[in-house]
């Protein structure tokens, strides 16, 4: 028992030195029945001049995208193993007020986000997953807004079940510095309806990058992103659809795993808007947000269901 409170103390230590007094926050501690969630989460930081460097440190359960004032600057996921994914995001900070707004899916009732940054010159840890956020129950990425209210749930310091210790990753480029080329924009009047309802979006040549979905309003859908080399049956596609998990009046939607893309389908009740794909240049693919390496490649994101057990 000693060895293992000492083994405990020093990860505890480890992590805090990344972490320090960040929480694990979330939105709802009602478990039963099971059914996706969405929340995002918002804080500001007021910096005296812009810094020369500032390191974003974030985990989100299962996925995140974070905006770091607006633009979309890093995104991930947390299947299989949990990542502490490291940006630095100097060049998205400027003098006064700064919006920091993190939105976390999960495909079951437990998730959580843990988030701390280090600005140069100021400290580290100067913002903290925890008191300092508040939990807005639309999309909005403004400083405040009238459906913000207090964090409901923290689950406590880590460690914590099932997250344990995110492993740090180190990722040398944010979103908006991957994307370098125009988004490949196809419309919803272009989709092909299929049989049995949903949409097929095609590209005139496979993109490898980030699929972006546009909705015009609330309401369920499910995605899947097909290669080239991958079949054309749609039904096959249906039966391994993930689920669009959104904040209520959220119209954009990023899967934040890049992939190479020929089509995209989506099931749900509406017609989207329009779809796009983010090229990501083939020379920062290897180390992009959203890119887990692995000893063969990187790590393919496994089906994101409701139905999958928290571990």
């Amino acid at each position: 028992m000693l060895a293992t409170l000492a083994v405990h103390g020093f990860w505890k230590r480890e992590l805090s030195h990344l972490t320090g007094p960040a929480e694990w926050i979330w939105v709802t501690d009602v478990l039963d029945p099971i059914h996706a969630q969405s929340a995002l989460f918002v804080a500001s930081l007021h910096l005296e001049a812009p810094p020369p460097a500032a390191l974003l440190k974030v985990c989100g359960d299962r996925e995140y995208v974070a905006y770091v004032n607006g633009t979309p600057a890093a995104c991930g996921w947390s299947r299989p193993g949990f990542r502490l994914d490291l940006f630095d995001i100097a060049h998205l900070l400027k003098q006064g007020d700064n919006v920091i707004a993190v939105e976390v899916r999960s495909p079951t009732p437990v998730g959580a986000l843990l988030l701390a940054l280090d600005v140069d010159g100021v400290g580290r840890n100067v913002l903290v997953s925890g008191r300092s956020f508040v939990a807005r129950s639309r999309f909005a990425l403004s400083a405040s807004d009238s459906s913000d209210g207090p964090v409901p749930v923290s689950w406590g310091m880590p460690p914590r079940f099932p997250w344990g210790y995110p492993h740090p990753l180190p990722h040398p480029r944010t979103l908006d510095e991957t994307v370098v080329e125009d988004p490949v924009r196809v419309g919803g009047p272009d989709a092909r309806s299929l049989p049995g309802g949903g949409w097929e979006f095609v590209l005139a040549r496979p993109v490898h990058g980030y699929v972006w979905l546009e909705f015009g309003g609330d309401g369920m859908a499910f995605v899947a992103a097909a290669g080239a080399g991958d079949t054309g049956d749609a039904e096959v596609w249906r039966s391994e659809a993930s689920p669009v998990v959104r904040v209520k009046g959220q119209r954009w939607w990023l899967d934040p795993q890049p992939k190479q893309v020929s089509r995209v389908y989506v099931f749900g009740q509406k017609t989207p808007v329009a779809m796009e794909v983010w090229p990501v240049a083939e020379q920062f693919s290897s180390a992009a947000p959203g890119v887990v390496p692995g000893s063969f490649g990187p790590v393919p994101r496994t089906r994101w269901t409701i139905r999958t057990h928290p571990e």
